[in-house]
């Protein structure tokens, strides 16, 4: 028994080896067919794995998505700046685009009132890089001789870029003068406000170390903005954080469309591979109909037959996933530079996917050339017919 065993599976390889050597073209078809679907499977799901993280950094250029105010019992409606920075510090580095604290007041400037606003300017660049001021960014945190003017109050105040404006604040106890560094124009609120750093602010409201808000730009995926939330509210009762839904939402909507059309695509590909591998597997049969005829004839039974095309159609299968597998990872950097400006990190757990899914739709594509298989009649095969 153990050598008729040992013959069998000799006889099983050396057939197997015929058939893929014998029939180059039909296999090499096949072998590619299996590529391109297990290429476009592995990208899409390497760019899947990634994409919220991905789209997340890339929505973050349109503003900030993430608020903390002053929590309800605060007697000013103000939480201190400390505070902020200690927030700002334990939210996780490569989860941080950038963060802003806000300190709100009304100045008096040469031609009437305005709403003056303390910042970090480095952060506000990073939570806002869609500003793009006529003139520039101030660029130096302790710069206390420059400030940055929305268009609206620009106009009002008949203000240019390099032009000096003298500040006042309400009581006319501190009076400064500053230099028109940058006109932003937003199509928001800011178009009215003047932005100066936050270290004169404070010396302009006489606040100490205390602010109005801070904005922060959150890389987040799925319910991480919610969980951050929570976390800081429970850490700094002084304060109220929370994401900002309208942005928040926007960016869950985008992702759940972009990752719904990826799915689409991958198996619209994957039934094409299953069909491309289906004809050729089917031809394969109908080429090789005498030889299994006389397999038959000479006693090897509907198992083996079944036995020996699962065989090619796997080995088919794992060469082409093989090949799949680089073509796809150079696949989604590709585009992943292209969509998003950056690389897409290999993940361990697309390799066993792609492979299990390919496996899959070959498998699935063999059934019927299989089915074809075993209905040869060897009687009729040896008369000709």
């Amino acid at each position: 028994m153990a050598v008729n065993s040992k013959l069998r599976s000799a006889f099983l390889w050396r057939m197997l080896v015929k058939a893929l050597t014998v029939r180059k073209g039909r296999a090499a078809i096949a072998v590619a067919s299996i590529m391109v679907g297990a290429a476009v499977v592995f990208a899409l799901t390497s760019l899947y794995l990634d994409i919220s993280r991905k789209m997340s950094e890339e929505l973050r250029a349109y503003g900030a998505n993430f608020f903390v105010g002053p929590a309800a019992s605060s007697p000013d409606r103000r939480f201190d700046l400390a505070a902020y920075r200690r927030i700002v510090a334990s939210v996780p580095e490569e989860k941080l685009a950038g963060a802003s604290p806000f300190l709100y007041g009304v100045v008096r400037l040469d031609l009437g009132n305005a709403v003056l606003a303390g910042v970090d300017f480095t952060g506000l660049k990073a939570i806002s890089p869609y500003w793009q001021p006529e003139g520039g960014w101030i660029t130096v945190d302790f710069d206390e001789r420059n400030c940055i003017v929305g268009r609206g109050l620009a106009d009002k105040m008949e203000l240019t870029v390099g032009k000096t404006v003298t500040v006042f604040n309400r009581d006319k106890t501190f009076r400064t003068e500053l230099r028109v560094k940058g006109i932003v124009e937003t199509g928001e609120a800011a178009d009215e406000q003047m932005f100066v750093n936050m270290s004169l602010a404070k010396k302009i409201f006489g606040t100490g170390g205390r602010i109005d808000l801070a904005m922060l730009s959150v890389v987040a995926e799925g319910t991480e903005a919610d969980a951050l939330a929570a976390r800081i509210n429970t850490q700094f009762p002084e304060v109220e954080a929370k994401p900002i839904r309208k942005i928040s939402q926007s960016d869950g909507r985008i992702l759940d469309k972009i990752e719904g059309f990826m799915a689409l695509v991958a198996a619209i590909i994957l039934v094409i591979t299953t069909l491309c591998v289906n004809a050729i597997l089917s031809a394969m049969v109908v080429e090789r109909t005498p030889e299994i005829g006389l397999q038959k004839a000479l006693g090897a039974d509907d198992r083996a037959i079944v036995l020996q095309f699962l065989a090619e159609t796997v080995l088919i299968c794992l060469v082409g996933v093989a090949l799949g597998l680089v073509v796809g990872f150079a696949l989604a950097q590709v585009l992943g530079q292209t969509v998003f400006s950056a690389w897409v990190s290999l993940r361990p757990l697309v390799v066993p996917l792609t492979v299990g899914i390919s496996l899959v739709a070959a498998i699935a594509a063999a059934v019927i050339p299989i089915r074809s298989a075993i209905g040869v009649v060897p009687a009729r095969v040896l008369k000709g017919e």
